[in-house]
């Protein structure tokens, strides 16, 4: 399996933080965000991993050459443009199964085993035991518990959409061209997940796969990166 992250945005909610470097390179608890990542996708499963750049790529990808040689950089010219643009540049990359992530989120590895075991199709992953906030990113399912809706602006839903997308071999064109098609009718400002809603709209199946009661971080704030650093000081067990 591929794994792509997404590292390609400018970070503006952190402030000075990334006035001079990319997101990727903020540290939390002592160690970058690109480099906890890694750490996360560190399983024999995960063939290659692939880091989509943008804003300040080439230190990221300098970073990545001294830390990381192994790692594959791939670089979006139009970052400042919706993350759907991003998962543009990288799809040409990605020959089998793929799992999409974000940089700014630490996940404990045992996270990723419990993914890879329930995981089918397209499938976003997703939790129950969040009260969820006008910026998470909210998530409707049918009956079967399948996607209906993806949108930060869903006023009914059943969950929350934790940042990570898988996409088997065989369904790998279906997840392009809803890339395609969210990007033609969403335009450059729409997100990575535009992909999924469009996708879901049109009957194909969006499957999730419940992450509940496993810790997760999103570093998206000053505020959000105090918190990751007092959780990760104080609870040595959370990334296992």
């Amino acid at each position: 399996m591929q794994a792509l992250i997404i590292a390609a945005g400018m970070g503006n909610r952190l402030g000075g933080l990334t006035s001079d470097k990319p997101k990727a390179l903020v540290q939390a608890s002592g160690r970058e965000l690109i480099l906890r990542a890694l750490d996360f996708l560190d399983h024999p499963d995960i063939t290659e991993r692939i880091v989509v750049t943008g804003y300040e790529g080439e230190q990221l990808s300098a970073f990545l050459a001294k830390h990381s040689p192994d790692v594959r950089t791939i670089h979006n010219p139009r970052f400042r443009e919706g993350s759907i643009i991003t998962v543009e540049t990288a799809l040409p990359h990605v020959r089998g199964d793929m799992l999409l992530m974000n940089v700014d989120h630490i996940y404990p590895r045992r996270m990723l085993q419990h993914i890879l075991q329930h995981a089918q199709g397209i499938t976003a992953v997703c939790d129950f035991d969040r009260e969820l906030v006008a910026d998470d990113m909210k998530v409707k399912l049918d009956g079967k518990r399948r996607v209906v809706g993806i949108k930060k602006t869903l006023t009914e839903y059943d969950c929350g959409y934790i940042g990570m997308t898988l996409c088997s071999k065989d369904a790998l064109d279906d997840y392009r061209g809803g890339v395609a098609a969210a990007h033609k009718e969403y335009g450059d400002s729409a997100n990575a997940e535009a992909a999924l809603a469009h996708l879901a709209c049109n009957n194909m199946t969006i499957d999730i796969c419940d992450a509940s009661g496993m810790p997760w971080l999103e570093v998206d704030t000053p505020e959000d990166l105090e918190r990751a650093e007092t959780v990760l000081r104080h609870n040595p067990n959370f990334l296992l």
